[in-house]
């Protein structure tokens, strides 16, 4: 990602903590059923990777793009074949198969990219867009630019009725009815922010 190396590590440090956040609601909340930990599990895989994928040039970590699609592409999979499956989290779901398969195509992209600047003359962009892939792009900050929008209208909805608030013994931020929709929305600001940097 081309970015002010300042902002690129703050980019990495949010998405680092609301993976972990993610994660710790996987291992420690006892009272989510099956398909809603599957949910933390699929955010977790999200946070984390987009903290991997955005850390600025020069760190020494880069991860192989075949590695990107062995393990986000399942990950992809499973979350389509649970949005016809599942009952009440549909969108979610919806949103992880587009963001898993999207995280694949951005690291694709990037591998192809980087190969060209080192194939390059001195005097050509090395870092020029990869053909045929924009009107993609165009396609997947749309998607997310609207996630982003119905998410923050959610938390919006949650603040005036908090109707989930009983369903959850625990206390604190782990617990909270709106965390999934909060990690929603900041690993779709996320998202739509790594396609715009492209």
């Amino acid at each position: 990602m081309r970015q002010p190396e300042l902002v690129g590590w703050l980019f990495v440090s949010l998405m680092t903590a609301t993976g972990l956040l993610c994660l710790a609601r996987w291992c420690l909340a006892s009272q989510l059923v099956g398909e809603e930990r599957g949910l933390e599990a699929s955010s977790a895989l999200k946070g984390l990777g987009m903290a991997v994928m955005a850390l600025p040039v020069g760190t020494g970590v880069a991860l192989p793009e075949g590695l990107w699609v062995a393990v986000l592409v399942p990950a992809g999979l499973w979350s389509a074949v649970a949005v016809v499956r599942s009952v009440g989290h549909r969108r979610h779901h919806l949103v992880h198969a587009v963001g898993h398969l999207a995280m694949v195509y951005m690291a694709v992209s990037m591998a192809g990219r980087m190969t060209k600047a080192a194939g390059a003359m001195p005097t050509m962009p090395g870092m020029a867009p990869v053909a045929g892939t924009a009107w993609l792009t165009g396609a997947l900050l749309v998607f997310f630019g609207v996630c982003a929008v119905v998410s923050c209208t959610r938390l919006f909805d949650f603040a005036v009725a908090p109707s989930g608030a009983g369903r959850y013994r625990g206390v604190g931020v782990l617990w909270s009815p709106q965390w999934p929709e909060a990690c929603h929305l900041v690993l779709g600001v996320g998202m739509f922010t790594m396609l715009l940097a492209m």
